[in-house]
């Protein structure tokens, strides 16, 4: 047993629970527990503190943290204080998470930025070719992608259906041959909708295309196979379902594509001499006909590290990281949708217009609503908080809540 899985029992404190993750570990390898041990554990309300006195339904806007990413930062903190070192190497977690290999995992500072770096490894927009993606995928991605269209690169924006739904057939028709780089979102921000990443890993291929997909939605929360979905790259940052913060993000590379991309930004930690480079420019170094040499790495971390991660958040996530793989992923998603059955049912009876699907198993449930924010005096009376936008407003139960939960937001929502 590893310092982290020993970490997890002294922090967890009872006995139930460090047999519930033994279990798991022991007989799901890592893929979910039986009903009978995830109840033992959640709802999780007293790992998460910071929403006792609330209804906070807001998990994919900015994830609460639980008490292990806070005993992990203060055990940090003081050793900070101590000049020692308290961090806590996140990527192999993450790797065993989404079944990928630990040195196929780096570091990137946000989601949109690993997205970003995947582009100019393929040398876009100045290679040329076309780039699809669609209306549910990251806003934030929208602007990159439009700035690209502007110079020159084919763009393609595959739209919703009339399910708010993003069709494979919609997609069969945007990638053509020639395509370049399929872009989307696993789980979309804006309802919920979940690709089937396997099936359009398996077309984008068929027309010679790679696939970037953000699983900033999804790690944590739905179970994620990149192996099994054949997926080509994949980012996350941390602050939402794997409860760590803004600032710190995974960055999945399929090993096999390194010779066709290019190192699309340049830091030391691409080298393995950074700590101890070749030098010809002080006192006592050798002679040389230039001032600085490198070896650079071939690997994921060679090509896309630019220098050290933000270590204190790190260990806050690893901690985080550690609890949500003893509880299980699918554990977490079938201990969640009884709640999103309850508010898809409840909003549709009030009269809302939700866009989400109704078979999903993702944890968001949106309807759509004209100037949302309108609806906010009514969910602060009774302490509940959601996502509310310009025309839509978003429900993202997680594993501290409990249809009591459910019940109170929808009795504060009212009507439309």
């Amino acid at each position: 047993m590893d310092n982290a899985r020993r970490d997890f029992f002294k922090r967890a404190g009872t006995a139930t629970v460090a047999s519930a993750f033994a279990s798991q570990l022991a007989g799901c390898n890592g893929g979910g527990m039986s009903d009978a041990i995830a109840s033992t554990i959640l709802p999780a309300k007293a790992m998460f503190p910071g929403v006792a006195n609330k209804v906070f339904l807001n998990g994919a806007a900015d994830h609460p943290w639980n008490q292990h990413a806070v005993d992990a930062m203060k055990n940090y903190a003081e050793a900070k204080l101590s000049l020692g070192s308290g961090s806590v190497t996140a990527t192999g977690k993450f790797a065993t998470l989404i079944n990928a290999d630990a040195d196929e995992v780096t570091y990137v500072p946000s989601t949109s930025m690993g997205e970003y770096l995947v582009t100019k490894a393929l040398g876009l927009p100045e290679s040329g070719g076309r780039v699809v993606t669609d209306a549910l995928h990251f806003v934030g991605s929208f602007y990159m992608y439009e700035q690209y269209r502007k110079q020159g690169l084919d763009v393609v924006t595959v739209p919703m259906d009339s399910d708010y739904r993003i069709s494979m057939a919609a997609m069969d028709a945007a990638i053509v041959p020639g395509t370049k780089l399929v872009a989307v979102s696993h789980v979309s921000l804006y309802n919920g909708f979940e690709h089937d990443m396997k099936a359009l890993c398996d077309l984008a291929h068929s027309r010679g295309a790679l696939v970037f997909v953000d699983i900033i939605q999804s790690a944590g929360t739905v179970p994620v196979d990149v192996k099994a979905w054949g997926v080509d790259f994949a980012a996350c940052g941390t602050y939402k379902w794997l409860m760590g913060d803004f600032g710190f993000a995974f960055l999945y590379v399929r090993k096999a594509l390194l010779p066709q991309l290019k190192r699309p930004w340049y830091g030391y930690r691409q080298t393995r001499n950074f700590a101890a480079p070749i030098l010809h420019v002080y006192p006592l170094d050798p002679a040389g006909a230039v001032p600085y040499e490198s070896v650079q790495i071939d690997s994921v971390a060679g090509y896309f590290m630019g220098s050290f991660p933000a270590a204190a958040i790190e260990t806050a996530c690893a901690a985080s990281i550690d609890w949500i793989m003893g509880v299980g992923v699918a554990a977490i998603q079938e201990y969640r949708q009884p709640m999103l059955q309850a508010l898809q049912t409840g909003l549709r009876g009030k009269g809302f217009r939700v866009v989400t699907p109704a078979t999903s198993r993702t944890p968001i449930v949106t309807v759509a609503y004209a100037n949302a924010a309108s609806l906010q005096p009514r969910l602060a009376a009774a302490k509940v908080e959601i996502t509310l936008r310009a025309n839509h407003a978003r429900v993202s139960p997680s594993v501290f809540n409990d249809m009591n939960d459910i019940n109170v937001f929808l009795n504060a929502i009212g009507n439309p």
